[in-house]
């Protein structure tokens, strides 16, 4: 039933990282994007990502034989931190190793934005620019872990409490409160979260008429954001010009039911490593293109896509060496915790 949602996980990291080359070609690198323009709101793959993990959450919560808020809270921190610690690690790594070949010391973060980044307090500055979308996803496990009672319970507060996060923050991006960096506890795109939440609700009960139909209107209204709302415009009404279309085309691919292969289920799992490295690879295929060919990845088209391929590829690698052995090993540690709380209870 998921493949559908599998896929869109890696459609959503691929239009980030799309976004942020298309950004750094026409914002200053001197590029010449033509075809890659077809990525200038590709940031709406954030508003994927935050709908598809209001749902999975909500889903796998929904259907967890035992609720527990703490075994709950400590398979996000495994899932999230470690890997994303491990990328940052090797961050920091090459910053050192340009500042050594080549003196440029600028791209180092102040201490504060270290210690930020490093335990993701909530900020919209990071060393590694889209962590502040973790930060907003953390803030939900917490509110969640606290409101929601277990499957079967009265879900009235977890749903009451996102609608009052949701309302807040539509209330504090129309007044337009400035709380510098803060100001992302109350972003926009928490309502995604929500809209990701009663998917799964109504799926659940049933609710399944017209996914075909949804998709296509989802798809539709995602491409018409992506082709006329430039991504840096997407804030105020975000939750409307991508939430929105974004929890329709959610919807619809629960209705999607394929046999993914395995390059296809390998492009979903390795999406948060390339969420992750993509940012980190374009600068350092950057740097090594322009001392070998002596021109910039962001030159044209041509030098773009490559750099694109090339940047899923490494995460795909990446995720194959490393991310998987380390899920494998955090799921059967997980496991053994599960089974003796299992035993626990049945002795007591």
């Amino acid at each position: 039933m998921l493949s559908g949602i599998h896929l869109l996980r890696g459609v959503a990291a691929l239009l980030v990282a799309g976004f942020h080359i298309y950004a750094a070609s026409a914002g200053g690198e001197n590029g010449n994007p033509v075809l890659f323009s077809a990525f200038k709101g590709g940031a709406l793959g954030v508003d994927i990502f935050f709908v598809i993990s209001g749902f999975i959450i909500y889903y796998a919560a929904a259907r967890a034989p035992v609720w527990s808020s703490g075994r709950f809270m400590a398979g996000r921190f495994f899932r999230i931190y470690p890997v994303y610690w491990a990328v940052l690690i090797g961050y920091f790594a090459l910053l050192i190793g340009l500042w050594v070949l080549t003196g440029d010391a600028s791209r180092f973060a102040d201490p504060q934005t270290m210690i930020r980044s490093i335990f993701l307090f909530p900020s919209d500055v990071h060393v590694i620019e889209i962590s502040w979308t973790l930060t907003i996803e953390l803030l939900f496990y917490v509110l969640f872990a606290a409101t929601f009672r277990g499957p079967n319970s009265d879900t009235s507060l977890v749903f009451t409490s996102m609608l009052s996060w949701a309302f807040l923050s539509v209330l504090y991006t129309v007044a337009g409160v400035d709380a510098g960096g803060l100001n992302v506890i109350f972003h926009p795109a928490v309502s995604e979260l929500l809209f990701g939440m009663i998917i799964c609700e109504l799926w659940m009960k049933g609710m399944r008429r017209f996914a075909l139909p949804m998709f296509a209107f989802g798809a539709g209204g995602l491409l018409a954001t992506l082709i006329l709302v430039p991504g840096h415009e997407l804030h105020e009404w975000r939750a409307l010009q991508a939430g929105v279309p974004a929890a329709f085309l959610v919807y619809g691919a629960l209705g999607l039911n394929f046999r993914l292969g395995f390059l296809g289920k390998l492009f979903g799992d390795a999406s948060y490593m390339l969420y992750l490295v993509h940012l980190p690879a374009f600068m350092v295929l950057g740097f090594l293109v322009e001392k070998a060919a002596g021109i910039s990845i962001y030159a044209n088209d041509l030098t773009m896509g490559i750099t694109l391929v090339l940047t899923v590829v490494a995460a795909c690698v990446l995720h194959l060496l490393f991310e998987r052995p380390y899920q494998v090993w955090y799921k059967a540690l997980m496991a053994r915790f599960d089974g003796r709380e299992k035993q626990a209870h049945q002795t007591s």
